[in-house]
């Protein structure tokens, strides 16, 4: 997977230039090669269509845990957003 490019499809071996670094000789996408491969993967199982937005709208949202050593318990903590 990570020897096809993601963008174009091209499957030149000689395109994995070398560890971690993928260069596709048709569409020149340069990236890293894993990332490259983890494409391919997403769009063989969550097929959408060519450049549409794969968004799904959600922005992760991490949270905030405070460690009390007293009670030894975890503690909430809210998050201010300027």
């Amino acid at each position: 997977t990570s020897k096809t490019c993601s963008h174009c499809g091209d499957d030149t071996k000689s395109n994995r230039v070398e560890r971690g670094l993928y260069i596709c000789s048709s569409c020149e996408l340069v990236a890293n090669a894993d990332c490259n491969g983890a494409e391919n993967m997403r769009q063989k199982i969550t097929l959408s269509p060519h450049g549409e937005d794969r968004s799904n709208g959600c922005v992760a949202q991490p949270s905030i845990h405070l460690f009390d050593r007293e009670s030894g318990t975890f503690q909430t903590r809210e998050q201010v957003v300027l």
